[in-house]
């Protein structure tokens, strides 16, 4: 039965269906809306809505809010319905999972013709939101509202509607997908290309089409390779947590990510022709994923050159694995067709599986960190003292790597305490994506790299030429700073001028000191 001639009555069935299954996936994977990569858009959320803030480091702020309308419209969310920002990010979270769980559906529905195959493919998608994509630093579906939130199901609706043969609205939904995340867009439009030719029966197209994207990347290698690169790009590229950038930092079980779905693809296909869906969607995925592989694997290495890294192409398999994740409803399907129980019980152990490793990515937080509760991180306990008793106008200084240490799990200090801070090894990130913003980011990070070691006077004269009014430190560093506040995780000082030297009192006679 088409989706189309469903009555009202069991569109609306199924409508709150992905609605208490979009809860239960809230339940599986946590919600942390101001971490990560959540924190940078939240903060440039806040910009959009108070333009006065991050007045030194707005550039880091707003590099995700000037190509995308995400933090736009979540502003203007925010104005119409004048919600706080915090409720209007966990109801645009759960709309977002509620659309991927209905872009599922709709994908499964144009590749299996039975009603049970295509709510196992919804089931195992939300109980498979937090699936890490191989060594690309990305999951199905973020924990934290982000411009990918909307994308990733814009994506999975253009597929479903390439499949149908609906050429404007397919255009319609990519143009949409590009509107809020333009890279993962452009990625979501490539995938769509090649499956239109597969689809149509000009497979060759298709081939010559992911050949001429691998020449491309190496013209582009060649044309760079003994171009300059700055130090503070290199140097922002090259730190710890940026390893997803390069191939060949990745560890041999990222490297298993992408190599067993496309051998798991490539099975497919001998069952599958190229004529059917599946066929199809099976036959797109490797002629991605395998372009992807090998720019990444030739074309981007850590020496550089660096031209191709802003593109982070290996970003594609996030559509692969959501393609993936729908087909395996199938294989669910068969082996409930056999046993209702194995099948109940491999999409139970994958949602214990996923909720145990929500309690080890974010170990200090707050299982769902809704609006009003009191966090349970001292770091967002820490933040959020400084939103109430600090300057509007304070820019703080600390280390560098604060953002990556055990206990912080990537609380974004500028969306939380929304105060401006000097630049960080989190927004190396940006640096990446931007790296007209390297010379900045190096001059700020490498200043306050030994904060938490310096004197006070040592700070004082580093820091205070940059604007900076405060300090985060460690609670056992040495200070004559007044901190009026300090928890387990940090304590927050104000940065003062020293003391000026005591005057050297005067000889009242000849050989005679007073």
């Amino acid at each position: 039965m088409s989706t189309s001639s469903l009555s009202p009555s069991t569109h609306a069935r199924r409508y709150t269906l992905y609605a208490a299954l979009s809860l239960l996936a809230l339940l599986i994977h946590g919600y942390h809306p101001f971490a990560s990569d959540g924190g940078l858009y939240a903060a440039g959320i806040r910009h959009v809505l108070d333009p006065s803030l991050y007045h030194f480091n707005a550039p880091f702020v707003t590099a995700f809010t000037h190509h995308s309308i995400f933090a736009i419209l979540i502003g203007a969310l925010v104005r119409l319905t004048h919600l706080p920002l915090a409720w209007a990010l966990l109801l645009a979270h759960l709309v977002s999972l509620w659309l991927f769980l209905c872009a599922a559906h709709a994908l499964a529905a144009r590749v299996f013709a039975g009603e049970s195959a295509r709510w196992f493919a919804v089931l195992l998608a939300a109980a498979c939101c937090a699936l890490p994509v191989a060594g690309t630093a990305l999951v199905l579906m973020d924990p934290y509202l982000t411009a990918r939130s909307f994308s990733t199901p814009l994506s999975l609706f253009a597929v479903a509607a390439c499949l149908d043969r609906k050429g404007l609205g397919t255009v319609l939904l990519l143009t949409a997908a590009v509107l809020f995340h333009p890279l993962m867009g452009a990625y979501a439009i490539g995938f769509v290309l090649v499956l239109a030719l597969i689809r149509s029966g000009r497979s060759r197209s298709a081939v010559l089409l992911s050949c001429a994207g691998l020449i491309a990347a190496g013209i582009v290698f060649a044309a760079t390779h003994n171009a300059p690169v700055s130090p503070g790009y290199r140097e922002a590229l090259l730190l710890p947590q940026r390893t997803f950038l390069f191939l060949a930092r990745w560890h041999w079980y990222e490297l298993l990510g992408i190599v067993l779905p496309l051998l798991l693809f490539a099975a497919a296909t001998q069952k599958f022709p190229s004529s059917t869906p599946t066929g199809a969607l099976c036959r797109t995925a490797i002629a991605i994923g395998t372009t992807s592989f090998l720019i990444a694997a030739l074309f981007v290495p850590p020496s550089g050159p660096y031209l191709l890294v802003p593109l982070q192409v290996l970003r594609s398999c996030h559509l692969i694995y959501l393609v993936g994740v729908v087909l395996c409803g199938g294989v669910l399907s068969s082996l409930a067709a056999r046993s209702h129980v194995a099948a109940a019980g491999v999409l139970l152990l994958l949602a214990a599986i996923m909720f145990q490793v929500e309690r080890v990515s974010w170990p200090g937080c707050n299982r769902i960190e809704r609006p009003g509760l009191a966090p349970s991180n001292p770091c967002e306990q820490a933040f959020l003292w400084i939103r109430r008793h600090t300057p509007s106008d304070a820019t703080f200084a600390f280390n560098p790597q604060f953002a990556y240490r055990p206990g912080e799990d990537e609380q974004n200090f500028r969306a939380l305490a929304e105060r401006d801070a000097l630049a960080d090894d989190k927004d190396a990130g940006v640096v990446a994506i931007l790296p007209s913003l390297a010379g900045p980011w190096a001059m700020q990070r490498n200043t306050e790299l030994f904060v938490d070691s310096m004197t006070d006077a040592e700070r004082y004269t580093a820091l205070a030429p940059l604007g900076v009014t405060w300090l985060l430190l460690p609670p056992d560093a040495p200070t004559s700073f007044p901190c009026p506040f300090s928890n387990l995780a940090v304590k927050v000082c104000q940065l003062e001028p020293p003391p000026a030297p005591r005057p050297h009192p005067k000889a009242n006679g000849p050989g005679h000191i007073a």
